[in-house]
């Protein structure tokens, strides 16, 4: 019989290999950092057993799982064999019969497996409750600026950013999601848990003034109290950098273009019908620089500049040129009196 283990336990582990029993589309949507996802139903499968449950019986729907396990078990033994120093933790949605089932495989052929007590759900409400209790001891220091200004540029060169937008996988704009496969809620406070462990530590953490919300996913309150809290500092960079840049950054591919073209007509606030219109006449007339600009003096500045006007900034950093740009944001770093 497989021992099962309590997440807290099973963190403290040395040596470990996670493996996620779940589909394809659970393991997405979020899974334990690290974890490797052995499916022991793919997509399909699974919503074909759960129909039998619902339509005939849960003894059917057992039958049909057991049926199509034994195709399963050279994936299973693959996914394991280089392991064999580890202790590896099996993991399905409620700590259940999927991963019961992988586990009691690899216990019969001689690896030190334990099933994870409740399973994923577990581990999300472990996860709930650490970012509720969470202390972020940094100062934070936020980075606002109208759009394209480079905010994100100067986060990949700062010590300890914070890159929300990159943990959400959307830039919080309605063209926000375009190249991009956003995060849900679950994987964003999983990973953003995970970064702030890694910089508690620090004098301060650098990231970007946002909105509560980013595309679909909201900033936890420890964090956007933390944010509200901390020093601001406001970025500038000419209109021209800021067009050239959102081009490069938007349009990099036909099928980013087409969605640009499909939801420009959806813009609401502070444009004109004449204004989108033009600009999707310059699109389509590969005129971006041009066309961006538009949207970001007839658009998005209207749209931003009230909120930026509510905040108190320490300083002024124009970023016009990146490199400098850093570095005069860390030569400031002192007159700002953080402490450890």
């Amino acid at each position: 019989m497989v021992n099962k283990i309590t997440v807290e336990a099973a963190f403290e582990l040395k040596s470990t290999l996670f493996i996620d029993a779940r589909t394809p589309k659970e393991y997405a949507e979020d899974h334990l950092l690290g974890a490797v996802n052995v499916p022991l139903l793919s997509n399909e499968e699974r919503h074909e057993i759960g129909l039998i449950y619902k339509q005939q019986s849960r003894e059917k729907a057992i039958e049909k799982g057991l049926e199509l396990f034994p195709t399963k078990i050279p994936s299973i033994y693959n996914a394991v064999k280089d392991h064999k120093n580890k202790t590896i933790v099996v993991y399905c949605a409620r700590g259940g019969m999927r991963s019961n089932i992988i586990a009691s495989l690899l216990e019969s052929v001689g690896f030190k497996v334990l099933q994870l007590e409740g399973g994923y759900k577990s581990f999300r409400n472990y996860l709930l409750q650490q970012l509720k209790d969470f202390k972020i001891k940094p100062k934070i220091i936020c980075l606002y600026g109208l759009t394209c200004s480079g905010k994100t540029e100067l986060l990949k060169k700062l010590p300890n950013a914070l890159d929300l937008e990159g943990l959400a996988q959307h830039r919080g704009s309605l063209y926000g999601a375009i190249g991009l496969t956003p995060h849900s809620q679950k994987k964003f406070e999983n990973l953003l848990l995970d970064r702030l462990k890694q910089l508690n530590e620090e004098k301060y953490i650098f990231t970007e003034g946002e909105s509560r919300k980013i595309g679909n996913v909201e900033i936890p309150a420890v964090l956007f109290t933390a944010m509200k809290k901390g020093i601001n500092v406001l970025v500038t960079r000419s209109i021209d950098r800021r067009a050239e840049e959102a081009v490069k950054e938007y349009f990099s591919s036909p099928e980013n273009i087409k969605k640009i073209i499909e939801i420009t007509p959806q813009l609401k606030e502070n444009i004109s019908r004449e204004n989108k219109e033009e600009i999707v006449k310059l699109i389509n007339e590969k005129k971006y620089q041009a066309a961006v600009k538009i949207l970001l003096e007839k658009y998005y500045d209207p749209l931003y500049a009230h909120t930026l006007k509510q905040q108190k900034y320490t300083f002024t950093i124009n970023n016009d040129d990146v490199e400098k740009a850093v570095e005069e944001i860390k030569s400031r770093l002192p007159e700002l009196k953080l402490k450890k």
